[in-house]
């Protein structure tokens, strides 16, 4: 018996777009009327370095760049870490050791609570179902965009300082962004980022569920959101953290 294994293919649709500027347009275009959000009843898991660390996280993002993130541990109330941005600065405080972070909302800082690699800007437009425009901008490659036949999916593309790829795969019924890689010159992966359970609210279709992998760094992170809460109204200085008091000013700005 001779047995033909057959790989399926996904044609591109018959109004696909070909222009990677446009296909830019249309995936910030797809959350425009979506100012803010509340990510509630978060659960962050954490795998790396043989440790496993699991939290509740409560989230808020507003565009462009604000950003706030409180940590607790399961079955308390009593918050651990705070984060906030709002886009042009960035501060954190640890109330174990009451330390407060202060700097810019780079990928470094922002990394201190939440190790996604993405800057506070990007976290916004991640936690929307967008594309971290400031990771992927920072490559000097030029856009490319084609179809990934496999998967369905468009895929925008640049090459990386290394020689490697970073790539955008891009759903055409909506414009989300479901996965970002990072390859190497020899194609392995330096990172990676997807997304699962994809819910419509009604004002905007996200994801439940989002994964962030560096295998190099042995680092496996990710986030559960089981509610969100879009356009309500949030106020400046949930995104603003003077220092507590007697706690030890640290800057993170070099």
């Amino acid at each position: 018996m001779l047995a033909v294994a057959c790989t399926k293919t996904i044609p591109p649709p018959d109004n696909a777009l070909e222009d990677p500027a446009e296909l830019r347009a249309a995936i910030d275009q797809r959350y425009a009327h979506v100012n803010d959000a509340r990510f509630k009843e978060v659960t962050l898991e954490y795998f790396g370095e043989g440790e496993r660390v699991r939290v509740r996280q409560l989230i808020l993002v507003q565009k462009p760049a604000n950003l706030r993130v409180q940590t607790r541990l399961p079955g308390s109330d009593e918050i651990l870490n705070l984060l906030v941005s709002d886009g042009e600065t960035f501060a954190m405080h640890q109330r174990d050791t009451n330390d407060y972070y202060t700097g810019n909302p780079t990928r470094e800082n922002i990394n201190r609570l939440l190790p996604v690699d993405l800057s506070g800007a990007d976290v916004v437009r991640v936690m929307f179902g967008g594309a971290p425009w400031d990771r992927f901008d920072r490559e000097p490659g030029i856009d490319a965009l084609d179809w990934d036949r496999r998967r369905g999916l468009y895929r925008l593309s640049r090459t990386t300082a290394s020689g490697g790829t970073l790539s955008l795969f891009v759903r055409h019924t909506d414009f989300a962004v479901t996965e970002v890689l990072e390859q190497g010159p020899d194609e392995h992966t330096l990172y990676r980022y997807t997304t699962e359970g994809w819910r419509d609210l009604g004002e905007l279709v996200m994801p439940a569920y989002r994964r962030f992998i560096w295998p190099d760094r042995d680092l496996d992170f990710s986030l559960d959101v089981r509610e969100t809460q879009l356009n309500i109204s949030l106020q400046q200085p949930l995104f603003e953290l003077p220092p507590p008091a007697g706690s030890r000013v640290i800057d993170v700005n070099g």
